[in-house]
C-alpha cells in the first residue's frame, strides 16, 4: 500500500501551525444547533442540524449484528456526519475568500 509520507498526527501538527483562515473541528462544532441518534435494527443513524437548518446525516452499522453496540454505533455514525462537514464548511469559506479577494468597484458619480 502507498501511504502518505505524513502521518495523519504529523500533518495535524503541520496543519495547526498555518495561520491562514481555516476550517477547524472547533469551528464545526460551533455550527451544529443539534444531534440526533436513531437506531434502526442494528444500523445507528446521526442527523446533525446546522444552525442554518441544512442537515447531513451518518450511519454506521457492524458487519455482524452479534457485534453491534449503541454507544459505538452513535460514534461512528457522528463521525460519518461531521465529516461530510469539512467539504461543506470549506467551500463556505472558499467562497467568502474569493469573494473578499475580487477588486471593488467603485460606482462613477453621477450627474
Amino acid at each position: 500500500m502507498n501511504q502518505p509520507a505524513l502521518t495523519l498526527e504529523q500533518a495535524q501538527a503541520v496543519v495547526a501551525n498555518k495561520t491562514a483562515p481555516k476550517i477547524t473541528k472547533e469551528s464545526i462544532e460551533a455550527r451544529i444547533a443539534s444531534t440526533l441518534y436513531s437506531i434502526i435494527d442494528h444500523m445507528t443513524v446521526c442527523v446533525l442540524q446546522m444552525v442554518n437548518g441544512f442537515m447531513v446525516t451518518g450511519t454506521a452499522a457492524p458487519a455482524s449484528p452479534d457485534n453491534f453496540d449503541p454507544e459505538v454505533g452513535k460514534r461512528y455514525a457522528y463521525e460519518d456526519a461531521f465529516k461530510q462537514l469539512w467539504k461543506l464548511e470549506a467551500y463556505l469559506l472558499r467562497e467568502k475568500l474569493w469573494e473578499e479577494s475580487k477588486p471593488k468597484v467603485t460606482p462613477a458619480p453621477g450627474p
